[in-house]
């Protein structure tokens, strides 16, 4: 029987060598899962995006708006024409018209660009955004003072295909029959018509008639030209006949009602007698906007045969009151 100290000794070393053989194969189990194998995978969580804290940006509706109204003016609403108030916003293929007297003024978006619509004129809106502003003079006149915004320009249709362009100017554009003018007073504008194009500076004009080519540009006249001969009508209905000469592209308004001017600049007008009317007022206006009035008398002759009730009432009144 072997001693308890040898005994003791083996069972040690035993016990030892289990030991070796257990940390050998954890460690290998650890060195294949782990080392061999390569570091687990990184799960990535995103983040929920931050919340803007400033106010969504908001974009203006471009649109022509009304901004000031004076007399009789009206918009179309599809057939009908109804009156125009100021803060009206306007669409576009609507139309703005004035009567004698009257006036209307509009805003495009929210700049300081205006557009305004004398009287006896028409203008229809056309296409309306950030980089044109479109409209179509129909008759009449419009007064513009347009400023500049990046590449954004303002396009005036008038007869036959004639378009004044600008993107910053003051001018005027007037349409009367088959002539279209235009008078620069600040800035520059492109006419063109039939193929051609005239550049107009500050303090010049030009015109075109019938969709032909405009004409070359010139200096607006400092005096507004306005001769007028008048004669006695031979009809006892009319108390005066006219004859006058304006210069070509001038319009001319005879006790307020437009008379036709040739491209030469005459013109001719009767002019009924009706009951107090003494004087006939005739204007020229030029393309400019510059005018000029006369007031010729009312011519009548003298009556044949027996005198008319009037004079005989008018007599009578006078005999009783000497």
């Amino acid at each position: 029987m072997p001693p308890p100290e040898r005994d003791s000794f083996g069972w040690v070393l035993a016990l030892g060598l289990g030991l070796v053989v257990l940390l050998t194969a954890g460690g290998w189990i650890v060195f294949e899962r782990f080392v061999a194998a390569g570091p687990p995978p990184v799960r990535v969580i995103s983040s929920p995006p931050a919340k803007s804290t400033s106010a969504p940006v908001v974009v203006s509706e471009v649109r022509a708006t009304v901004v000031q109204v004076v007399g009789a003016v009206e918009r179309n609403r599809g057939e009908q024409w109804v009156e125009l108030q100021a803060g009206d916003a306007l669409n576009p293929d609507d139309a703005v018209r004035t009567g004698p007297g009257a006036r209307a003024e509009l805003r495009v978006g929210s700049d300081a660009s205006r557009l305004s619509i004398p009287e006896r004129s028409e203008v229809k809106v056309g296409e309306v955004t950030r980089a044109v502003h479109a409209f179509e003079l129909a008759r009449g006149r419009i007064d513009v003072d347009y400023r500049a915004e990046d590449a954004r320009v303002l396009r005036v249709r008038g007869d036959s295909g004639t378009v004044a362009e600008t993107q910053a100017a003051r001018f005027t554009m007037s349409r009367n029959g088959a002539r279209v003018a235009v008078a620069t007073r600040g800035g520059s504008v492109r006419l063109s018509s039939a193929g051609s194009v005239v550049e107009l500076g500050t303090g010049q004009q030009s015109m075109a008639f019938a969709g032909t080519k405009p004409l070359a540009a010139e200096p607006i006249p400092m005096e507004v030209l306005l001769k007028v001969a008048a004669k006695a009508a031979s009809n006892e209905a009319l108390c005066l006949s006219l004859s006058g000469t304006v210069r070509p592209g001038s319009e001319v308004l005879v006790e307020g009602e437009p008379a036709e001017v040739s491209r030469e600049g005459a013109f001719h007008a009767d002019i009924p007698h009706r009951e107090g009317l003494s004087q006939v007022r005739v204007q020229a206006m030029e393309p400019g906007g510059s005018t000029r009035e006369l007031l010729m008398p009312c011519r009548t002759r003298s009556p044949a045969g027996p005198p008319r009730t009037k004079e005989r009432v008018k007599f009578r009144w006078e005999t009783t009151s000497g």
